[in-house]
This record gives structure tokens, C-alpha cells and sequence, in this order.
């Protein structure tokens, strides 16, 4: 282990901590309103890429712009291209928040908002890493090129464009997922099933008006909301019956309709056993209600039918493991009904060593069963690098070196740019026994682990390019 390192990256601290405030206050959700020529991704994600890039020249890097969808720092042309892969893009705050999710606060040693540990955080312990690599003076023998991501969170849209640009890294690491070391990563799959239904024309019967449950689909929604329709004492029943279904619940008249919240726990949808689903307790109480139109009752004993066990699958005949991975797991994250339309979204982690083909085959007949005809927007293949590979060991050494701790690779359900770019891995920024904070309310970084991870990314850098 290099001290000089360790002892720069020791005097960045101030500034590393500056920057990230700086990049957390950009609100860099994906915005297809506000998309458009150079920024593909909305104007605010275009905001967080001009500000990274910026920071990177300030720090003495070379920068290029890959028309908004991805940009690189780097320094050095000689050997082999070492890779660092990360991303601005941030999924939305969703509800809560006790901390204002764009207002980055420090307290008790923690930064919280949203993009702090996903990956706005590591990215710039990445960033100065290889500054105090550069500044250090040792001898190296390859180049550094980190690629910055502006479409991880939705479809890797970004890294894919940057492919068909230059020819990728010849091996690196993604600082977006858990130490010691990610060597396999799960299949996803993200699908919808849709259905549509005429207006009510009985007025006075019980009817939906609409429903929102989640945000967004790789995460466990915390909260389902529900407007129902109809005479005064049809909605007032239905009240009765909420309270007693759902304590825990909230219930208010909005003009002339009631709406039913029903509470839940945010998770990460790689971690859906780690939260509530709040979708679910809102679709087994509603498919006991006396709709007016017994084509809405219908609709949500079908939903429970195919979804309601919780996170396995089991319902949807896809319930399986594999003894790397584990258990496929299941996350209902979106469900919307408006003006008689409804789309419920899915997204499917599947074991390593499980056919996703022939998972994705097995919903298609159990959702056909109950009138469904599901279509899918993502499939992709899991990753598995071995845990005897020279990438696995040399980072593993790196993490004994840093920590005083031996761990052994691990497994995820999450997706990475890893699986987009050959012989790559994630390294941090979570540590062992450390809660998973990404896509969840009150998201921080602890800023002394962020100090560990710039040691540990600097001190990896360092190894990789003189190997």
C-alpha cells in the first residue's frame, strides 16, 4: 500500500465534500419532457454532466462529451485503458423524506439526499482517487478513463451509446454496489401488463378514480393511494371497512371523491424482502369491495392472484435459486389507474445460473390465464466473473491492504455497467453490515466512509495501472 496516496487523498477532504454538495443539489432525474438535442436525458441530468465535467478539468483531467449521453475524465495514453464506470443520473426522491433530498445536509457525519451513495458519492471519491494517483508522482505503465453514465437508473442507454464511440476499457471497476467485491450479478427483467375498461355509467356505484402505488419500478413502493368514486354512503362503507383492514392507513375526501393511502417500507427492488410492498395490501382490500362494475374486482383478484404472495413468485410459477445467487425475487413497483387505463410494472431478478428466457416464457402463460398479455422493456443477462480471476484477486488484496479485513466476492441482485463491458467489476461504496441506502428516502453517505472509499479506489487504481 502506497502512504503518499493515502496521505493525498487525507488532504482533498474538504474539497471532496465540497463537490459532492455541489452535484447533489442538481435534481438529476431522467426528464423526457425536457430532453433534447445534447441532453437525451432531460436538462437537468445535462446540468450534473456539464458540473462533473467541469470538476474534472479543475482537477487536471482530460474531458470528453458523448453528446449528453455519457462523459470521461482521464489522464495518460500509454498501455492498457483502466476503466472506472459511474453515473449522474439519480432515480426520483419518492415520499418519506425527512431531510430535503436536493438540499445536502451533514449531520452526525452523515451527507444526506438523494444521489449520495447512488453514485454521485463514490463517483467523486473515484474522481480525486485518481487525482492523488496522478499527483503522487509514482511510475505508472497504463492510462485511466472514467466514464460517467447519464442513464444507469433506466436502461443503460448511456454506456450503450459510448460503446458504439470507443472501444471499451480493457478492464476496471464500477464503484456502484458493495465491498469487498461484486463477481456475479443477477438477471433482470422488467415487464407490464396492461388493461383497459369503459368509464363507469352509474355514477352512484362504487368505482375507481384512480390509483398510484410507486415510482418507479426498481424500487419498493412506500406508498399506494387510491380514489374511489360513488354515492356518499357507498364511500362511507368503504371507509368503515379501510379503517378496520388498515389501521395504519389514512383516509380524506378530495371534493367528491375518497382517497385511501396505504403506507409501506422502501426498499431497493434487488432487496424487496428489505421493505413493505405498499401495492399489496391495497390490491387484497380492494379486490373485497362491490364495484358497481364486477370487471374492476376482477381486475384486482387477478393482480393477487399473479402478485400477491410477495416477493418470490411463486404464484407466477417462477419461484427457483441457484446456490451462487440465491432466490429470484420479485417487485411489483408500479401500478397506475386513470380514466379507465391501468399498467402494472414488474422488474424480476433472476439467480445466475437460472434461464431467463425461460422464466420470462413462464409468466407469459401465467399472466395469459388471467387475460394478460405482459410485454417486457429490459431483459438482461446476469454477470459472472470467477472468483479465482486476476481482476477479483488484485482488488480483494486491495481491500486487505486498505481495511485489515479478508472478505470473499460476493453476489448481487442489483445491475451494474459491469455486465455492459468485459472484465469489469463493482468495488463499494457499501461496506460489509452497512444498510443499503440507494433508491430509499433519507439516502446518505457516511463521509468518513467515503474517505475509505477514496483510499481504497486510489490504492486499486494504483495497483491496475502498474500490474
Amino acid at each position: 500500500m502506497e502512504e503518499r496516496i493515502n496521505e493525498l487523498i487525507e488532504s482533498y477532504r474538504e474539497d471532496m465534500i465540497r463537490s459532492l454538495e455541489d452535484l447533489v443539489k442538481i435534481p438529476s432525474v431522467i426528464d423526457p419532457d425536457s430532453a433534447g438535442e445534447g441532453k437525451p436525458f432531460g436538462a437537468e441530468v445535462r446540468k450534473a454532466l456539464d458540473a462533473v465535467l467541469k470538476l474534472s478539468e479543475e482537477l487536471g483531467f482530460d474531458t470528453k462529451d458523448y453528446d449528453g449521453y455519457a462523459g470521461t475524465a482521464g489522464f495518460g495514453t500509454e498501455g492498457k485503458e483502466v476503466g472506472i464506470l459511474s453515473h449522474i443520473d439519480v432515480v426520483p426522491p419518492g415520499n418519506g423524506w425527512t431531510k430535503e433530498p436536493f438540499a445536502p445536509e451533514i449531520c452526525s457525519g452523515k451527507m444526506y439526499g438523494r444521489g449520495t451513495i447512488d453514485d454521485k458519492g463514490p463517483m467523486v471519491a473515484a474522481l480525486y482517487a485518481m487525482k492523488a494517483v496522478r499527483e503522487s508522482g509514482l511510475p505508472l505503465k497504463h492510462h485511466v478513463r472514467h466514464i460517467i453514465g447519464c442513464d444507469e437508473e433506466t436502461g443503460h442507454r448511456c454506456i450503450k451509446y459510448y460503446l458504439t464511440k470507443e472501444k471499451g476499457p480493457d478492464l476496471g471497476f464500477s464503484p456502484d454496489g458493495m465491498f469487498s467485491v461484486i463477481h456475479a450479478e443477477k438477471g433482470i427483467l422488467r415487464f407490464k401488463i396492461e388493461k383497459e375498461w369503459e368509464k363507469p355509467e352509474n355514477k352512484d356505484g362504487l368505482h375507481i378514480i384512480k390509483v398510484k402505488g410507486g415510482t418507479v419500478v426498481n424500487a419498493v413502493p412506500n406508498l399506494a393511494e387510491v380514489w374511489l368514486g360513488g354515492a356518499e354512503g357507498v364511500l362511507a362503507d368503504a371507509r368503515k371497512q379501510f379503517l378496520t383492514a388498515c389501521p395504519q392507513g389514512e383516509s380524506q375526501w378530495k371534493e367528491d371523491a375518497l382517497c385511501l393511502c396505504f403506507p409501506g417500507l422502501s426498499a431497493h427492488a434487488m432487496q424487496p424482502w428489505l421493505g413493505k410492498n405498499a401495492i399489496l395490501p391495497m390490491i387484497r382490500f380492494l379486490k373485497e369491495l362491490p364495484f358497481a362494475d364486477p370487471r374492476e374486482q376482477e381486475y384486482f383478484r387477478s393482480l393477487d392472484a399473479l402478485f400477491g404472495d410477495g416477493w418470490e413468485g411463486r404464484n407466477l410459477g417462477i419461484a427457483c435459486e441457484d446456490q451462487l445467487s440465491g432466490k429470484l425475487s420479485m417487485n411489483l413497483g408500479i401500478l397506475t389507474i386513470e380514466e379507465g387505463k391501468s399498467e402494472a410494472k414488474i422488474d424480476i431478478r433472476c439467480p445466475v445460473h437460472v434461464d431467463l428466457q425461460m422464466v420470462w416464457k413462464t409468466i407469459c402463460l401465467t399472466c395469459e390465464k388471467y387475460g394478460f398479455k405482459p410485454e417486457y422493456w429490459q431483459m438482461r443477462d446476469p454477470l459472472y466473473v470467477p472468483k479465482d480471476a486476476e481482476l477479483v484477486q488484485i482488488l480483494l488484496d486491495v481491500y486487505e491492504d486498505v481495511t485489515g479485513k479478508r472478505e470473499e466476492p460476493i453476489t448481487i441482485g442489483g445491475g451494474t455497467y459491469c455486465r455492459d463491458v468485459e472484465n469489469f467489476v463493482s468495488f463499494g461504496p457499501v461496506f460489509p453490515g452497512e444498510p443499503e441506502l440507494a433508491h430509499e428516502a433519507d439516502e446518505f453517505i457516511d463521509l468518513e466512509q467515503m474517505m475509505e472509499c477514496a483510499r481504497l479506489y486510489a490504492q486499486a487504481l494504483y495497483r491496475l495501472m502498474t500490474c
